[in-house]
């Protein structure tokens, strides 16, 4: 039996990482309001979407690394006031240089706490009990995720865009009291931590030639030669990297770490289940409003059915991980996406909006209950639970990222391969072409499911084999 303080602690973690995700996505909604609000261009003004997605991907490592020197509970704590700060300047801000200053503040906090949550929820939590208190923390951050743009637009229906930001400050302040008074408070295992500077550096190089190449390969193409370089570049920061980290004695990230081949295929898997997320965020909205001419309303409320499912499947998945395994329950899961991703391959105007709506709630039904936090930390030792959190927070991210990008690519490469011509909008004149764009993009969907398949069918089996 679980002492009562335990599930504040997770709900404490939970809210601010609910707080720290739905910020990634909440803002884009709003950047239309920001842009007229603050008489800046549109692409400006989503550099206050981009730089808050970068910095967190770059700092998450870093935190990780820190995290097991210093104290994770220590590095939540001053994560979660910094995050507060951040949001209550960013409510405040009059001019871009000042918000984006404010999103930075907010990506160093929201950093700070990503990399520590599951750690932290690892560490007050016994084994046993791992998959359910992970679950209902991945509960709270997949809703963070996906509930971004409906909870923005309903925020923005009664108030102005500064309130997305104000509504963090006092869930915030809350979550840090509590917090205060029920974490534990260990001494940090060094007073003065040591930080591998150069594979940071090197790290950072690759993320940020990785995102540029994503931004800009959506404006001007994946084939163009400025995108070839920045993957070259990006790449030859991956080598430098590893070849750093293999020299250090106390490295950024211990290569160690990817010898467990759980722990790798984990993440690359969470990654594709994020990537294919992400398809239903850019593609969905589209089809309900300008194809099926329903309402933003209504497409939202049916959107809805993703989050409201998930937040049912993601504790129940891991309450039924912590007895048959998490790869197990993992691996079923994914056999679930594969009936409401042929749904959306094969759906047209003429079918009842019901197929749709099945169509999501078994989608959020499955995201719940694809256990890759348990799965994850569950194969890092002890020692690396910082660290593995931070890589499985960076690995979301990185998912959500890449699936923007290839959602949004696929789509309009399908529609363009319909109308025999390139095209980069929507086409009002023939509707039938974006249906063909969409289900073009989502058999690409479906082969990132199967692939995933594949990847947690191998751990499977290599289980089985130790056992036997």
């Amino acid at each position: 039996m679980q002492k009562p303080n335990q599930w504040v602690l997770l709900m404490s973690t939970s809210i601010v990482s609910f707080m720290s995700t739905i910020d990634a996505s909440i803002v884009n909604i709003a950047v239309p309001k920001i842009s007229r609000d603050l008489r800046i261009p549109n692409n400006q003004a989503e550099w206050i979407v981009s730089v808050y997605l970068v910095l967190i991907c770059v700092l998450l490592i870093l935190f990780g690394e820190l995290s097991d020197q210093v104290g994770r509970v220590r590095l939540f704590q001053i994560g979660t006031v910094i995050f507060v700060l951040g949001s209550l300047a960013c409510g405040l801000s009059i001019n871009l240089p000042t918000i984006l200053a404010a999103r930075v503040l907010q990506a160093l906090g929201a950093s700070m706490t990503m990399a520590t949550n599951f750690g932290i929820i690892t560490d007050i939590f016994p084994l046993s009990r791992h998959g359910l208190a992970l679950g209902v923390n991945s509960a709270f951050v997949q809703i963070g995720n996906i509930a971004g743009p409906g909870v923005g637009g309903l925020i923005l229906s009664i108030a102005s865009w500064h309130d997305i930001f104000f509504v963090n400050v006092p869930i915030g302040i809350v979550a840090f009291f509590l917090g205060h008074h029920f974490f534990p408070h260990p001494k940090p295992l060094r007073t003065r931590p040591k930080i591998d500077i150069w594979g940071f550096l090197a790290y950072t190089g690759l993320i940020l030639s990785f995102f540029v190449m994503i931004f800009l390969g959506q404006m001007i193409g994946f084939g163009h030669w400025k995108i070839i370089g920045l993957a070259i570049l990006a790449g030859g920061f991956l080598i430098g990297f590893i070849l750093i980290e293999r020299q250090q004695a106390e490295p950024l990230i211990d290569l160690r770490l990817f010898h467990n081949l759980g722990f790798t295929f984990g993440i690359l898997s969470a990654m594709l289940v994020y990537m294919c997320g992400y398809f239903n965020n850019v593609i969905m909205p589209f089809y309900l409003q300008d194809r099926l001419l329903l309402s933003s309303g209504l497409s939202g409320l049916i959107l809805m059915a993703v989050p409201i499912v998930n937040v049912f499947s993601a504790p129940t998945g891991g309450a039924i991980s912590d007895h048959l395994g998490a790869e197990k329950v993992s691996f079923m899961a994914l056999f679930i996406f594969l009936v409401p991703e042929v749904i959306f391959i094969l759906v047209t105007p003429s079918w009842s909006i019901i197929w749709l709506i099945i169509g999501l709630a078994l989608f959020g039904c499955a995201n719940g209950a694809f256990q890759n936090n348990p799965m994850i930390m569950g194969n890092a030792a002890p020692e690396f639970q910082g660290i593995a959190g931070s890589i499985a927070a960076l690995g979301r991210n990185l998912g959500m990222s890449m699936g923007l990008a290839l959602a949004t690519s696929l789509l309009y490469h399908g529609i363009s391969l319909k109308a025999g011509q390139r095209m980069t909008t929507y086409p009002d004149q023939h509707p039938d072409w974006f249906v063909f764009g969409m289900h073009y993009a989502y058999m690409f969907s479906l082969g990132l499911i199967l692939i995933a398949i594949v990847l947690i069918g191998i751990v499977l089996k290599r289980q089985t084999r130790r056992i036997s």
